[in-house]
């Protein structure tokens, strides 16, 4: 979870890092910045913002989720819906 208000961005107090997570159909790529918060916040979003555009992911602050991707795997999702339950032992 995110403490500096920004998609994926962490900061790590303990060791002075931002630790930058993205994820995009199936791969996710995490990268450590050192430096100060919330001096060098402006960094760690230009190198999100990098990451990002490498794995091609669009430019959004909204949450995405890459359908049809799986582990790095294609799928495609059948007609019928498969409902699998599980029961509660008390």
């Amino acid at each position: 979870m995110s403490n500096t208000g920004q998609k994926g961005i962490t900061y790590l107090p303990d060791q002075g890092v931002y630790k930058i997570t993205v994820g995009w159909r199936g791969k996710v790529v995490t990268r450590y910045l050192r430096g100060k918060h919330p001096k060098d916040l402006k960094k760690a979003v230009g190198m999100r913002n990098q990451v990002e555009k490498k794995l091609g992911k669009p430019r959004t602050d909204e949450v995405l989720r890459s359908f049809g991707y799986a582990q790095g795997q294609a799928w495609k999702r059948s007609g019928k819906k498969i409902v699998k339950t599980r029961r509660r032992r008390r």
